[in-house]
């Protein structure tokens, strides 16, 4: 296989890429794990991320720091990706990334040079991507990518959101803040998943997994998988090797913890969603995410310590 670094631009279109999207705690952790125990797929992971390690390129390494064809603003994107827990993690030099954006036209290519390291690497013949955050970029992936392929993954709300209530340590809301928590939280599944939808039913290259449904028939689950893919590999293989988060098991008793009047804003904030128009919840979506910045998780240098 051909060093990444030497490839030619023309040559880097998505070419064994997976890329995994969905809304946070829909299950994208454990589906990516699931097809990286495989052996056949290569990804970023390490235990402290659960597993598979979000990027977090596309929204927001590639648009942080300024466009690419500014040389200073390059050399800022090039330090912070070099300093990220998910570099880091791949174990290779810094020499190789300096080298990599030297020879990219774009913050796509250098992803690509990157990743297909890494696959070497593992000696696998796929590499995967999963980032929540990039789930309303799809349409843009697929056209920069234009051989990848895409598994996007939905979940129920009363489910997802009785996931996210205590997820990652929080304590759960209460009173109108959580009611309003419920409320958008909805709106928010409603908009990723009708997004997710349209994708998938405009791309021959995508397919759409539904949780609960995956949860309930994992083996159906795993066949869908494998043979999308063309994995060439025993569904059987489909295990992760890492330990699963809460939300993976107990879902009746999680959902248990949802009170009649979580379930009334639950069901509808799901029927407005609906019901609005696709392009009015994106652009709301877009106007939060506009006010509150880049935004960057806690998580992303927590190795290095390093700061934007």
């Amino acid at each position: 296989m051909m060093d990444p670094v030497t490839q030619s631009s023309d040559s880097l279109v998505g070419q064994g890429a997976i890329f995994v999207l969905g809304l946070q705690r829909s299950g994208t952790t454990w589906l990516s794990n699931m097809l990286v125990g495989s052996g056949a797929v290569a990804a970023v992971a390490a235990e402290e991320h659960q597993g598979v390690h979000e990027s977090v390129y596309f929204s927001h390494f590639s648009r942080a720091f300024g466009p690419f064809d500014d040389p200073d603003a390059r050399a800022r994107f090039e330090t912070g990706l070099a300093e990220s827990d998910y570099f880091l993690l791949t174990d290779l030099p810094r020499a190789f990334l300096t080298k990599a954006v030297a020879a990219s036209r774009d913050h796509a290519e250098v992803f690509e040079r990157l990743m297909r390291r890494v696959m070497m690497d593992q000696g696998c013949t796929r590499w995967l991507e999963k980032s929540p955050h990039h789930t309303l970029l799809a349409e843009d992936l697929a056209a920069r990518y234009p051989e990848a392929q895409f598994v996007c993954v939905a979940r129920r709300s009363r489910s997802l959101l009785a996931s996210r209530l205590a997820a990652y340590g929080r304590t759960p809301s209460q009173g109108v803040k959580r009611l309003a928590d419920l409320l958008r939280g909805a709106l928010v599944n409603a908009l990723y998943t009708r997004h997710l939808e349209r994708f998938v039913a405009q791309s021959p290259r995508a397919i759409l997994l539904h949780y609960d449904d995956f949860a309930a028939d994992p083996v159906t689950g795993r066949g869908q998988l494998v043979d999308f893919l063309q994995l060439g590999v025993d569904p059987n293989t489909l295990e992760s090797a890492y330990k699963a988060n809460s939300s993976h098991k107990g879902r009746a008793k999680q959902t248990r913890r949802l009170s009649a009047l979580d379930g009334m804003m639950i069901t509808l904030g799901d029927g407005a969603g609906r019901v609005l128009p696709l392009g009015l919840l994106a652009r709301i979506e877009a106007k939060r995410r506009a006010r509150r910045g880049a935004d960057w998780p806690e998580w992303v240098w927590r190795r290095s310590g390093w700061q934007p």
